[in-house]
């Protein structure tokens, strides 16, 4: 699989489909399934997401984590509606 950012889904794609979603979190691999891709695409997505402060996460135990868009997810989302 080759390298670098992936076309499929930019990070105000991934943040919009979370946002407009009814559910209030989501993992990595439901991530990955709305855009056809696998729970490691949908992880390194969400992490990078993370290391933005776009979205925030808990691990309540087990092996799922849960990622939920943040204020600042939100204010990035409003200040690249024209893009």
């Amino acid at each position: 699989m080759p390298s670098g950012p992936d076309p499929a889904a930019s990070p105000r794609e991934i943040l919009l489909f979370m946002v407009q979603s009814p559910d209030p979190a989501f993992t990595a691999s439901e991530v990955g399934d709305e855009f056809d891709k696998t729970r490691q695409w949908g992880h390194q997505q969400l992490q990078k997401l993370e290391s933005s402060d776009y979205v925030d996460s808990k691990n309540p135990g087990g092996n799922s984590r849960f990622y939920w868009v943040t204020d600042e997810g939100r204010q990035y989302l409003s200040e690249t509606r024209d893009s």
